[in-house]
């Protein structure tokens, strides 16, 4: 990985769904619904599209390795998915190309401080091509995590991307996320069949 990240965190296995809420869906409640979701031993991370065309936001579950806390399991998930569809109506469905196996999830605030630094979408996109990475698809999200600490929910948020593409770009987003100060980020790898967070050595 250029010596930069190195390889802290993996879970077997590929879950990666994209959630849709009932057209009119306030973005606040379906983030509340999906905070909910979370126990003391399942974090729930998702990536929040927002469709040009529509009010109502989707959301991409990802899988996020922890040192600490392990990984959610497929099957926790797919229950969350599944008691979304049941009782609140959501739509769940497949993510991904065949095609285009590595998903990469990439936060653009420099940290963890709400108020410090946060890089540009369109900027990821200009480092990775002058990295010659290329058949590569850029997603503008907002990412969201929700975790049990101190007996509450707290919910982290920040803009960032989903980047798509096969696993040659790895090496290049590796190089991007050190230029925007990036401590961590996550790949979905549907050829390994495996999730892993890398962390900046």
């Amino acid at each position: 990985m250029n010596g930069l990240y190195e390889e802290v965190a993996s879970t077997s296995g590929v879950y990666q769904p994209l959630l849709v809420p009932p057209a009119g869906t306030r973005r606040v409640d379906a983030v509340r619904l999906l905070a909910a979701a979370c126990t003391t031993r399942v974090t729930v991370t998702a990536a929040i599209h927002q469709p040009s065309h529509s009010a109502t936001a989707r959301f991409t579950l990802i899988r996020d390795p922890s040192v600490s806390d392990g990984a959610p399991g497929i099957g926790d998930y797919a229950a969350i998915a599944a008691s979304l569809k049941e009782n609140h109506g959501w739509r769940v469905l497949e993510a991904g190309d065949g095609s285009l196996p590595v998903t990469v999830m990439l936060g653009l605030r420099e940290g963890y401080v709400p108020g410090a630094a946060v890089h540009d979408a369109a900027e990821v996109g200009s480092l990775l091509w002058f990295h010659s990475a290329r058949g590569v698809f850029v997603n503008r999200v907002h990412l969201m995590c929700a975790r049990h600490l101190d007996d509450d929910v707290r919910v982290h948020d920040e803009p960032g991307v989903l980047i798509v593409g096969d696993a040659a770009l790895v090496p290049a987003v590796a190089s991007v996320a050190d230029r925007l100060a990036q401590h961590r980020f996550v790949v979905t790898d549907r050829d390994q069949g495996r999730t892993y967070a890398l962390r900046r050595r």
